[in-house]
């Protein structure tokens, strides 16, 4: 994906965040409703897509399933789409009478006077990805280490949209649904333990150097650059 595709994809969100705005007080029925469940749990599958991607970025299997470039480009614009389609899922909210949701309560954590705390975690998933997401721009100037740092916060976030679908989302009993939620979790829960388990196969050989590898050897220098660089 092109630095120009990813700023058109941030464009478009901001412009749609404005024009919601704009529209506030216009009546569009259940609409408003129907858009926003619909367009919640097409955001959590988008975030799932993009952290399973990350997954398997970071585990660097010897037989990807995609190009690396490809599979970061991917994650990332999975990273755009998703905000765009948790705009569209909080935003709509402003349309719905029913509810009556100000700016305030999906931008602002515990603001809401509906369910407030599962509220929340939806608001804080938002914010942390936009964070997230944010530091595909800014990469070079906070460095690689602290870059992929700031990426753990990504698990957090998306805990926190797990919890938030699961537990106030209204269409939580269509077994689908549910099964959209358990699956995913199982699959985020397997691949991180791959990458957990991945990384400390690669650090064993590394910190543990065989009799024949003496200080001054080649393949000393070889584990301890190896080392270095993990």
């Amino acid at each position: 994906m092109t630095r120009t595709r990813s700023t058109d994809a941030v464009a478009a969100f901001i412009g749609a965040l404005v024009s919601t705005l704009m529209l506030k007080g216009a009546s569009f029925g259940h609409a408003p409703w129907y858009i926003s469940r619909s367009s919640g749990l097409v955001a959590y599958v988008l975030l799932t897509l993009s952290v399973v991607l990350g997954l398997m970025l970071s585990a660097r299997s010897p037989r990807p399933l995609l190009p690396r470039a490809l599979a970061f480009d991917l994650h990332q614009f999975l990273s755009i789409l998703t905000l765009t389609m948790i705009g569209v899922h909080a935003g709509i909210l402003l349309f719905d009478t029913y509810l009556g949701f100000g700016p305030s309560e999906i931008l602002v954590p515990f603001a809401s006077g509906s369910q407030p705390l599962l509220t929340a975690t939806g608001v804080i998933a938002t914010w942390s990805l936009i964070g997230v997401t944010a530091s595909f721009w800014v990469r070079r100037h906070i460095g690689q280490r602290t870059w992929r740092r700031l990426h753990y916060v990504s698990f957090a976030s998306w805990l926190l949209a797990l919890v938030h679908g699961f537990a106030q989302g209204t269409d939580t009993h269509i077994p689908f649904v549910s099964a959209t939620y358990i699956l995913s979790a199982a699959v985020v829960a397997g691949l991180l333990t791959y990458r957990i388990g991945s990384r400390s196969g690669s650090r064993t050989p590394a910190s543990t150097p065989p009799p024949h590898a003496g200080p001054g050897s080649r393949e000393s220098r070889r584990l301890a650059s190896r080392a270095a660089s993990d």
